[in-house]
């Protein structure tokens, strides 16, 4: 055989050898870096991968980290994240989750991050989301079905978090959704109506930024007056304000008092039945407790205070005569506010 055949069939061998070394090495970053060819559902079938990849956006691998749904799926819990051969840093990660709690947990109590920054379903189904939460509360039917050892006021909800990203909430709006109607469908109270796509989201006002708050008026609200016993001269004066806007069912100012640490105390209203009829369930509920559930003249209404540590250690460093006199008189001046606005019975 002449010597240039086989240099040219040795070459050919060697080009044919480089370019399946170059495909395999292409297709491995493809599999490695991207969605093709990946898994259509995740969590069970709760959350379609089209639903996931706008939340958990960027480079790397739609893969599921964990997943546990006992028969009954009261024990629902699910984390998702990207994954990547080729970075280093903390991909992101979502975990949807079955939590039993209040009725307003995300609402009227600190355990929730800034109620005020979520913006609030506006029609259908009762729930909020930010850009790294949120929150969707199953049909009041699934309330009967709690879990053994859950005390009888908490209701179900449905809880997504997302770290190390953010997301549009309209994309976490929708995989909460997902979720939880795959939770109530496999709790049997799937109810259509209370678990619809919400129209729209809503807020907060402003684009989120704290607008000065009028002291004879805030929150908004004419005749709002935050009453001396709730301010300390230096350490918590009136400053800002950030609200949610109106059209939603429930509705949630955050006050930033000027003072060192930035003092917050949280306002919130909300006539959404499904949250109303839940906070009525439990006892600890009371105008006493700074949150309760009132009857006025468009049906109930939930009213509530709540503020973070810094504001209650500097009444408590006032003295605690001084903390109970503040909470008292600044629930009295909300709820009397809205009180005599929406023609509800004084408690």
């Amino acid at each position: 055989m002449p010597l240039r055949t086989r240099i040219g069939r040795r070459t050919t061998r060697t080009g044919l050898a480089t370019l399946l070394a170059l495909a395999g090495c292409a297709g491995l970053l493809i599999w490695w870096n991207t969605d093709v060819m990946g898994q259509d559902r995740f969590c069970n079938g709760a959350l379609a991968s089209s639903e996931l990849s706008p939340v958990l956006d960027g480079p790397g691998r739609l893969t599921r980290k964990s997943v546990y749904e006992a028969s009954d799926p009261y024990g629902f819990s699910c984390t998702v994240q990207r994954t990547s051969k080729f970075l280093g840093a903390d991909q992101p990660e979502m975990k949807a989750e079955l939590s039993f709690d209040t009725a307003d947990f995300a609402i009227g109590s600190r355990q929730w991050k800034d109620p005020s920054a979520s913006s609030y379903f506006v029609g259908g189904a009762t729930g909020a989301a930010s850009e790294t939460q949120a929150w969707v509360l199953l049909p009041a039917s699934c309330s009967g079905k709690t879990a053994p050892g859950v005390q009888r006021a908490n209701v179900p909800a449905l809880e997504v978090n997302l770290t190390h990203g953010r997301a549009a909430r309209e994309d976490l709006a929708q995989a909460a959704m997902s979720a939880a109607r795959h939770v109530a469908e496999g709790l049997g109270c799937t109810d259509d109506s209370a678990l619809q796509t919400p129209v729209r989201l809503q807020g907060p006002s402003d684009s989120g930024e704290p607008r000065p708050t009028d002291p004879a008026n805030a929150c908004g609200m004419a005749g709002f007056r935050l009453p001396d016993a709730a301010l300390l001269k230096g350490k918590a004066e009136p400053g800002t304000e950030r609200v949610t806007g109106s059209d939603s069912k429930t509705r949630v100012c955050e006050l930033i008092l000027k003072g060192p640490g930035e003092p917050r105390i949280t306002l919130a209203v909300s006539e959404d039945p499904l949250l109303t009829q839940g906070v009525r369930r439990d006892e600890t509920a009371t105008p006493q407790n700074t949150r309760t559930v009132s009857a006025c003249t468009a049906g109930d209404l939930y009213v509530a205070v709540s503020y973070d540590d810094t504001y209650r250690d500097l009444l408590l460093d006032a003295g605690s005569a001084s903390h109970e006199q503040a909470r008292t008189a600044l629930f009295k001046a909300f709820f009397d506010t809205v009180a005599k606005d929406r023609g509800c019975r004084t408690n």
